[in-house]
């Protein structure tokens, strides 16, 4: 089985530790996804997505002797190469269609206001009074594609009014027909200069208003149903005082993914990823503590000493000799906690900790 995202690492422990063979296709090739899988694919990454080229050289021959492929992040951008996949192969995951319905603008807004879920306001052109507006790539993901509306650059965006509240994630599985909710997570944000609306991780198990937590599983269940939605999805939000907005919803599997992989409950997810994919959804699962993940950013230029002792809790380890240049991500600081907070704060003391290991190094 070939699993592809942006970052992989996630759902290949999870793929591997379910007894599955896995080969990681992925932009880092990091040490613990080696370390896990039978083989690894380093795959160019541009735009918001992979490069079309090198998906067509290194997976395509692998799908014609037969192998599998299970996605994340990295085509919404261009559905077409989805469909390509599909063609040679078994693709496990919602269809090129579905990413059409759902990342493109125009139809997805259509959908939620046919549905009557809020969102917020949107156009295809530039607002007149630019205050309190952002410009967003279709179909880009990570938060990098959000940007001032001065930055737009053309017909591959929209442009959408700030909402108020904090960012909030439903991951689920849905049949086709059917949702059942994973998990609600805060998504955290890293701003950089050129990035503000950076992703900087998320935690889970956080306390939702009933009525909100109601409203969004309660709309993605209608989303899902009308787009015939299949496998783990997520469903982003801002969350207020008052209530929710969507902003979008991600047909694929996410980073949030990895905030259910402790004591090897990612195996777990992962085979009900695989079921729902096949139409029968799987009971709900029950995290028994928060969890949360922040991405390390390099604070400088940073060339990985082969001597480096990693400590247990940090992910997506980049091997000895990775150059990892000023605002890159690093690696992945994970924490666990009996409660949001706690899991926060624990993730936030170990980035500091992590920071005096490498200036130390």
């Amino acid at each position: 089985m070939i699993v592809a995202a942006a970052s992989a690492r996630a759902f290949v422990r999870a793929a591997a530790a379910s007894g599955r063979r896995v080969i990681a296709a992925d932009v880092f090739s990091d040490a613990d996804t080696r370390a896990v899988a039978a083989d690894t694919l380093r795959l160019a990454y541009a735009d918001g997505g992979f490069r079309a080229e090198d998906v067509r050289a290194q997976i395509f021959p692998l799908l014609a002797q037969g192998a599998e492929l299970v996605y994340g992040s990295g085509f919404e951008t261009q559905p077409e190469l989805l469909e390509e996949l599909d063609q040679r192969g078994k693709v496990w995951g919602n269809g090129a269609d579905k990413i059409r319905l759902l990342k493109s603008p125009d139809t997805f807004f259509a959908l939620l206001s046919s549905l009557k879920i809020p969102f917020p306001e949107w156009r295809r052109t530039s607002p007149e009074n630019l205050e309190n507006w952002l410009c967003k790539r279709i179909g880009g993901s990570g938060g990098t594609h959000v940007f001032p509306v001065s930055c737009c650059v053309g017909s591959a965006c929209y442009f959408q009014k700030k909402a108020a509240g904090e960012p909030v994630s439903l991951l689920f599985l849905a049949d086709g027909k059917n949702v059942t909710a994973v998990g609600y997570n805060r998504q955290l944000l890293a701003p950089s200069d050129a990035m503000l609306y950076r992703y900087g991780g998320a935690v889970s198990g956080i306390e939702l208003a009933p009525q909100t937590r109601d409203g969004m599983l309660k709309a993605a269940a209608e989303i899902a149903w009308l787009a015939g939605l299949r496998g783990l999805n997520s469903l982003d939000c801002m969350v207020d005082e008052h209530g929710f907005h969507v902003l979008e919803i991600n047909p694929r599997l996410s980073a949030t993914f990895a905030l259910y992989d402790a004591a090897n409950a990612g195996a777990v997810l992962f085979e009900a990823h695989m079921q729902a994919c096949a139409g029968a959804l799987p009971q709900a699962l029950s995290p028994e503590s928060a969890q949360a993940h922040l991405i390390y950013y390099a604070p400088s230029d940073f060339t990985v000493p082969p001597t480096l002792a990693w400590p247990d809790w940090v992910a997506d380890v980049p091997q000895p000799g990775t150059v990892c240049k000023a605002e890159e991500p690093l690696c992945t600081v994970m924490a666990a906690a009996d409660d949001t907070d706690a899991a926060l704060a624990l993730a936030q003391a170990r980035v500091a900790e992590l920071t005096n290991i490498f200036r130390s190094s």
